[in-house]
């Protein structure tokens, strides 16, 4: 066959074999999608429940910032921490102030000295004290007072938990 004789050649081409298989998936006669309609969804309207009205509280009550005013109709001693905002050490001074009034089953309350809501009426009830610092508010500094709206004593600059416990204690004995 070589030389000459059939144009036809019986040998078969042989089969390259993919590296990777890939099956053929016979096509599937799926019927055609049908578009449905879109349902009709209600309107949500998040309903907020009404929010209980608050009792108006006024700033100043017998001439004291309302928050004083009313910690002291709850308890014989106040422990009042002013600071200024965003100063770290007056944090520290706050916190321990907290602690204190806590050790000593003390009402406690802070004060931002910026807040001219509070440092208007609480000046006012400061102008009887005795020294003129003492009528400054400058923070940090703890006021500790008794019924019936009377400073007792005031710790200008930082004063631990011990100290502020020891002040409003001092204070209880002298409120009884």
């Amino acid at each position: 066959m070589l030389l000459g004789g059939g144009s036809s050649s019986s040998a078969a081409v042989p089969v390259i074999k993919p590296l990777h298989p890939v099956k053929k998936h016979a096509a599937k006669t799926a019927a055609p999608k049908v578009m449905r309609a879109p349902k009709k969804v209600a309107a949500k309207v998040a309903v907020k429940p009404k929010a209980k009205p608050r009792a108006h509280r006024p700033a100043v009550i017998d001439g004291m910032p309302s928050a004083l005013a009313l910690a002291l109709q709850s308890r014989s001693v106040v422990v009042v921490s002013l600071y200024t905002p965003d100063s770290s050490v007056d944090a520290m001074a706050t916190d321990e102030a907290r602690h204190g009034a806590l050790a000593a089953d003390a009402a406690f309350v802070a004060f931002n000295v910026a807040d001219e809501k509070v440092v208007s009426p609480l000046s006012s009830v400061l102008t009887g004290a005795p020294t003129p610092a003492d009528r400054v508010l400058d923070g940090p500094a703890v006021l500790v007072f008794v019924r019936p709206n009377s400073l007792f004593v005031r710790l200008n600059g930082f004063a631990d938990r011990d100290t502020v416990a020891q002040a409003a204690a001092n204070a209880a004995t002298y409120a009884q």
